[in-house]
């Protein structure tokens, strides 16, 4: 049995998330799809994130366990053959036994991407927030501040029943070039819709709708306050180390 791992991008706008759905298109159903017409074998595939609908990907680390003869590259080329034109694998490998695409990840790093321009860009639609008003990046920047470190993420996040919602967020990096504002967030793990969260909190910040040390009083829970959930649109996967 060989430990297969493989990096693929994709365009997330026309799929329910990451993880296999009955019934509704998923970038992991799509690639264990692929994999049964060119294996005619069942395999379970592992993601190093579960992004959910809408979100795109520049770097989705993926392992399997694969007891074919086909060699690793004429595997890469027929389930690129496959695959819908909206994912593409860049990269496909043997690596040892225990690596593993999410339990071996040791920084994961996403960026949000919002557009700031007065006209609408239709062709952008799908990759950006638009948010027509003005944004301080001063205010933003100032606003990230009180998002570093260790915290308990709940408020940040659609994650109810996890027991566990401290996370420790290592880097945040706000720049813009021309119309659009840029928000790279680094972490070695996320709770579900956390960076969507601290990005609305951010342009919410940015926009004047609250002020940036609100934020300790979000965590701590005593203000009726509430993150913007930022659309799925903006959020891509960019960079996971191991």
């Amino acid at each position: 049995m060989t430990n297969i791992r493989l990096t693929m991008e994709y365009d997330g706008t026309n799929y329910k998330g990451w993880q296999r759905q009955e019934g509704k298109p998923t970038i992991q159903g799509s690639l264990e799809y692929a994999l049964k017409k060119v294996t005619k074998k069942e395999i379970t595939t592992f993601g190093a994130s579960r992004t959910d609908a809408g979100v795109h990907a520049l770097c989705q680390t993926v392992t399997f366990d694969n007891d074919t003869i086909i060699p690793p590259k004429n595997l890469h080329i027929a389930l690129n053959d496959i695959l819908p034109r909206d994912i593409f694998i860049t990269k496909l490998e043997k690596v040892k036994s225990g690596f593993h695409a999410r339990h071996s990840a040791k920084i994961k790093s996403y960026r949000y991407t919002v557009y700031n321009g007065k006209d609408r860009k239709v062709f952008l639609k799908n990759f950006v927030w638009y948010w027509r008003f003005p944004l301080d990046i001063k205010k933003m920047k100032a606003a990230a501040k009180f998002l570093l470190g260790r915290h308990d993420y709940r408020p940040f996040s659609c994650d109810e029943e996890r027991e566990n919602t401290l996370r420790t967020v290592d880097k945040i990096k706000i720049f813009k070039i021309k119309d659009m504002v840029f928000i790279d967030v680094t972490a070695k793990s996320f709770l579900r819709r956390q960076v969507r969260m601290m990005a609305g909190f951010l342009v919410q910040a940015g926009g004047s709708r609250v002020k940036p040390e609100i934020a300790k009083e979000i965590f701590n829970k005593t203000t009726g306050i509430k993150p913007l959930v930022a659309p799925a649109s903006g959020l891509c996967l960019t960079k996971i180390k191991y």
